[in-house]
C-alpha cells in the first residue's frame, strides 16, 4: 500500500510545481510560498483533525525532544520551499524539478551518517544513477 501513496505523494508534488510555475508568472515567488504553505497547513489540519489525530492529548504527548525535531522538521521543509519556489521561479521546471530531487541522495548519505543506517550495493547503485541522471538534466 506505501507504494500507491507514494506514487500519488509523487504525483501530487508534481502537479503542485507545475501549478507553481504557472502561477509564478508575475508573482514573487516568497508570496507565492507563503500562500502555498498556509493553504497546506489548512488542508493537512483538516484531515488530520478529521481523523481524529490533532487531539489536545495527542500533541501533550509529544515529548521535547519529539518537539524539537518535529519543529526542526518544519524549518528544513519550509527553507526547502522557500529555496525550491526561488529556483522554479527563474529557472526551467525541469532542471529546477530534477536538480531538487537530489533530496533523495543527500537523504540516503544523512541516513548513513546520523541514523546510521546501511546502504546495499544495489542501493549504491541507484544512488549514483540518481546523480548522474540529474547531472544529465541539469546540465546543458
Amino acid at each position: 500500500m506505501y507504494i500507491i501513496y507514494a506514487l500519488l505523494g509523487a504525483l501530487m508534488a508534481s502537479l503542485g510545481t507545475i501549478f507553481a510555475k504557472l502561477g509564478l508568472k508575475g508573482v514573487d515567488a516568497n508570496l507565492l510560498t507563503a500562500i502555498r504553505g498556509i493553504t497546506m497547513a489548512v488542508i493537512v489540519s483538516i484531515a488530520a483533525l478529521s481523523f481524529g489525530k490533532l487531539t489536545i492529548t495527542a500533541l501533550s504527548s509529544l515529548s521535547s525532544k519529539q518537539w524539537i525535531f518535529v519543529l526542526l522538521s518544519g524549518v528544513g521543509g519550509a527553507l526547502s520551499w522557500i529555496f525550491f519556489y526561488q529556483a522554479l521561479s527563474v529557472g526551467p521546471t525541469v532542471a529546477v524539478t530534477v536538480i531538487d530531487k537530489l533530496s533523495v541522495v543527500f537523504t540516503a548519505i544523512l541516513a548513513v551518517v546520523v541514523l546510521t543506517e546501511g546502504i546495499t550495493l544495489q542501493t549504491g547503485i541507484g544512488l549514483a544513477l540518481v546523480l548522474a541522471g540529474t547531472l544529465l538534466v541539469a546540465i546543458h
